[in-house]
């Protein structure tokens, strides 16, 4: 039988970060006129995974990483009641491939009506920042569908998937 001893309990015990305690903001897009954070109902961090490669040195194999690649990733959104965030983002979804006039959206020259800069930040319990995460030169891959339905008394939402060039993690890159 293990041996109980509270003290020891207790000096372990650790407050531990909550997945609803997040932020999550779109900027430098010029298709969003506010700040849209709070509308925001679940996202994931983004992940990373390095490629690798084998070398051979004095006969004997090593595998090394060589690139990074960045997932997409999907933000939920709470509709407004006025359904401008979805608006919002069917403006940029339509600027990057408009299927009425076959005009496509310029990422050359650094368009700002083509990426955006995404940041989001986990926070502790007591509202400060454990990590933030900047995701640059995002655009919308999905615009995702809304399910409307009588028997439900949940706020609408909709996902949108977004891919990006790469991210840098506040405090950790150089």
């Amino acid at each position: 039988m293990v041996d109980f001893n509270l003290s020891s309990f207790k000096s372990t015990y650790r407050e531990y970060a909550r997945a609803y305690t997040f932020y999550a903001n779109i900027l430098n897009c010029p298709y969003f006129e506010e700040n849209n954070r709070y509308l925001v109902k679940s996202t994931t961090l983004p992940s990373t995974t390095n490629d690798s490669t084998d070398v051979n040195w004095q006969g004997h194999r090593y595998r090394i990483a060589t690139t990074q690649n960045y997932d997409d990733f999907t933000i939920t959104w709470n509709i407004d009641t006025d359904s401008n965030i979805r608006s919002q983002f069917l403006k940029w979804a339509s600027f990057l491939n408009n299927p009425v006039d076959n005009m496509h959206g310029d990422p050359e020259g650094g368009n700002s009506q083509y990426f955006a800069q995404i940041y989001l930040t986990h926070l502790n319990p007591r509202g400060e920042e454990i990590q933030e995460f900047k995701l640059d030169d995002c655009w919308p891959v999905t615009v995702g569908e809304v399910t409307l339905d009588y028997s439900s008394k949940e706020v609408a939402t909709f996902d949108v998937t977004f891919a990006y060039q790469f991210h840098t993690i506040k405090g950790i890159n150089h």
